[in-house]
């Protein structure tokens, strides 16, 4: 390993550890960044890049697509879109054993083609799908469980928060990796509700027969629900799709066709303040991050690290889906203490390079890692999801940890099964551009 790639090296080791004894992410990345830029290039390498780095980041057009996206999501929460997902879903698969919790999963999957953030989803159908399923006699920890796994779909439907950033950091297609997360998401949809089945045949206790009474008239008639997510989703993934206009500029469009749905069901101007407001927060939260973690990523390409451990892989012959599990066991690590954004700015400069260097596809990285870093979220003893699912609902965080452990069981093999067989990602994409 060459010099500046221990350099590298030892830089990345402090940043995690500074992370991990509770320094800011921003501060911990650009802290090593400039002393690592000082290290190999000196004081005039690392000033320069401190310097114009910053603004020729935050420069860069491509970075409109992540505040006109949350502008989206957070007006699709107030909006009632939530709700309409799931009172279509429930009236649909409500008189079937499991249905409430299979409605929960198809809410979420609906939720997440206008919003795209896991930690929404988990509000919203925790407020509303919980007491349900509390009334129907479900089991109240496989009932917790399913809520928080769920909300994970967001981070494969587009428009997914995960993927955008993920893009931007790699400079990968955001429209094609948006889309090559459209099929996974279904698959992980379908697996949780065939779970959900296997769980009701064997331990029948869990998850009592249905009692919904439901006309064909109600169904049909809550199907005007999701009209508005439908129309918002083939709005915003069609436009790029046919060229009308780049990722960038469907965010913004996304966000005007949810701001006039909001505006005809009279939502209170006073609410769509607080969500211009909320949006612009979480931007003001991100773009630090996101900034530092491009220095960071630049110093990490300028030491030769990543390339360094391809090299050495190579020479141990140690197989490409070794190095892919390492990763999954280091993202699992991580989702003990970080969110979904935090491990992607932190891992993408090394892991990235190094995975596609052993022959990955680079969208199958994308979804795959997206995913994992996710449902790393769910991970015993101290997942990050699933402690803030546990604040949000007032709800001790053992009781979510049990019955969530089926649905990240589920989570891993599908991540296996996603790496192995690329084509699930890469189909739709191939077929649409």
């Amino acid at each position: 390993m060459s010099h500046e790639a221990i350099i590298g090296l030892v830089c990345f080791i402090i940043m995690i550890s500074m992370v991990l004894v509770g320094i800011p992410i921003f501060i911990s990345m650009g802290v090593m960044a400039f002393i690592g830029f000082w290290l190999i290039g000196g004081p005039e390498v690392a000033l320069n890049y401190f310097t114009t780095g910053p603004y020729n980041i935050v420069a860069q057009f491509s970075f409109a697509v992540l505040p006109m996206f949350l502008l989206m999501g957070v007006l699709a929460g107030e909006s009632g879109v939530g709700e309409g997902a799931y009172d279509t879903a429930r009236k649909w698969l409500g008189r079937l054993r499991g249905g409430l919790l299979m409605a929960t999963i198809g809410g979420n999957a609906l939720f997440g083609a206008c919003c795209g953030v896991s930690i929404a989803g988990n509000v919203i159908f925790g407020k509303l799908a919980l007491p349900e399923l509390q009334k129907y006699g479900y089991d109240r920890r496989l009932s917790l469980g399913c809520i928080t796994a769920a909300g994970a779909l967001s981070s494969l439907i587009p428009p997914s928060m995960g993927i955008l950033i993920f893009s931007i950091l790699t400079n990968v297609s955001v429209g094609r990796a948006l889309v090559s997360g459209i099929v996974p998401g279904l698959i992980t949809a379908l697996v949780y509700c065939v779970l959900i089945f296997v769980i009701g045949v064997l331990r029948p206790a869990r998850i009592p027969a249905a009692e919904l009474k439901i006309t064909w008239a109600e169904r049909l008639g809550s199907l005007k629900l999701i009209l508005p997510i439908l129309g918002l989703f083939f709005l915003v993934i069609g436009g790029m799709f046919f060229g009308v206009f780049p990722a960038t500029v469907a965010g913004a469009i996304g966000s005007f066709g949810v701001l006039i749905y909001a505006i005809a069901r009279r939502m209170e101007p006073r609410r769509i303040g607080k969500c211009f407001w909320d949006s612009a927060v979480m931007n003001a939260q991100f773009f630090p991050i996101i900034v530092s973690g491009f220095l960071f990523s630049r110093f990490v390409a300028l030491s030769g690290l990543a390339q360094n451990f391809a090299d050495l892989i190579t020479r141990v012959n140690l197989p490409p889906f070794a190095v892919f599990w390492l990763v999954v066991v280091f993202y699992i690590f991580c989702g003990c203490v970080m969110d979904l954004p935090s491990i992607l700015i932190i891992t993408i400069p090394i892991v990235f390079p190094l995975l596609t260097s052993l022959g990955f596809d680079p969208y199958v990285i994308v979804i795959t890692l997206v995913f994992m870093g996710e449902i790393a979220g769910l991970t015993p003893p101290i997942g990050m999801n699933v402690f803030a699912v546990s604040a949000l609902l007032r709800i001790p965080p053992d009781e979510i940890f049990r019955g969530v452990l089926p649905f990240f069981i589920a989570d891993v093999i599908l991540v296996a099964l996603f790496s192995a067989v690329p084509v699930l990602v890469t189909f739709l994409p191939n077929l649409l551009y």
